[in-house]
């Protein structure tokens, strides 16, 4: 029972549904960014460049994939956008190019891919090296400095440069499904919103449930039933019930 009425209460709201979906719709594709996008990406290699005789030397140093770890997380910060794009003279805010810049450790390897987009492919490529080599840079300083003792001591290397920039997805679609399902939920909320607020009584169920007594019977409500005003229309038939007292 309960579940015909909540249908019966979405077809009567449908007007509704439709178009909080349409402008959640309409929200998912006013907020994402038709600009395209591009990502380059570029490789670190991190450890030793002298493996010795065997592979055995490259976990001769304790924590190495901690290290690796923590290199990742250091690459996308301000400071190393920042000597990036003094590198390559492009103008951008060191904020927006570290918000752009994801550093990936390349699973059961002393990988690290360093990937940088923005909206021109041949920036993006710059950027994904300048960052690799900035960071390299900074390690190496740290080391020649006497901070090794506060950093990790592991150097690093550029691996592979960046060679190309690979478009990326604007998440347009994605987004206009997600805003359409939030408006579908809103609307729905809606829908049992007025309805909670709607005190008239809706069906004989409610109607017994308020009242406590039994519903006898329903009087249909004529919508569609016309009367003929017409000056020739036949007088209205009206029932009179004679309450008088019969003599004798």
């Amino acid at each position: 029972m309960e579940l015909r009425r909540y249908l019966r209460l979405i077809r009567q709201r449908l007007l509704l549904i439709l178009v909080a979906i349409i402008a959640g719709a309409g929200v998912g594709y006013a907020i994402t960014s038709r600009t395209p996008l591009y990502t380059a990406t570029a490789t670190l290699f991190v450890g030793a460049t002298n493996l010795g005789p065997n592979q055995e030397f490259l976990y001769q140093e304790a924590d190495l994939n901690q290290i690796v770890q923590t290199y990742a997380v250091m690459i996308p910060e301000p400071v190393i956008a920042q000597e990036a794009i003094n590198q390559t003279h492009i103008i951008r805010y060191a904020g927006s190019v570290a918000a752009e810049t994801s550093a990936t450790v390349v699973a059961n390897t002393q990988l690290i891919d360093v990937s940088v987009s923005d909206t021109s492919a041949a920036d993006s490529i710059q950027l994904a090296n300048a960052v690799s080599k900035a960071f390299v840079s900074q390690i190496q300083s740290y080391a020649n400095t006497g901070h090794g003792a506060a950093v990790p001591s592991e150097p690093a290397h550029v691996y592979q440069q960046a060679t190309y920039a690979s478009a990326s997805s604007s998440g347009l679609t994605k987004r206009i499904i997600l805003g359409s399902f939030f408006g579908l939920i809103l609307a729905i909320f809606l829908v049992l919103l007025l309805d909670y607020l709607d005190i008239t009584i809706k069906s004989p169920d409610e109607l017994e449930r308020r009242l406590g007594l039994p519903v006898l019977g329903i009087v249909p409500r004529f919508t569609s039933l016309q009367l003929d005003i017409s000056p020739n229309a036949p007088p209205p038939v009206t029932s009179r019930v004679n309450q008088g007292v019969t003599n004798g």
